[in-house]
């Protein structure tokens, strides 16, 4: 499988390798303050797996340790 995305705003692209190493539909706290949402579909790939094609990332490190990277720009 290869996919490719990026953020709202097209600052940031990026492409996939391979399968997921984990889907989740999750309801967490920290996932539904990060979204404003009653829950998020997320997946999780191998580090190597992911390569920034453009525009850099931003981290977050919520209260629980879980970590999003987003755009700088748009923030999606």
């Amino acid at each position: 499988m290869t996919a490719e995305g990026g953020c709202h705003c097209g600052a940031v692209r990026y492409r996939i390798e391979g399968e997921p190493a984990h889907v989740a539909l999750c309801h967490c706290s920290d996932c539904r303050a990060s979204s404003g949402a009653p829950a998020v579909n997320w997946l999780a790939v191998k580090e190597g797996q992911l390569e920034v094609l453009a525009g850099e990332l931003s981290t977050y490190t919520g209260p629980t340790g879980s970590e999003r990277q987003f755009c700088r720009i748009c923030g999606s």
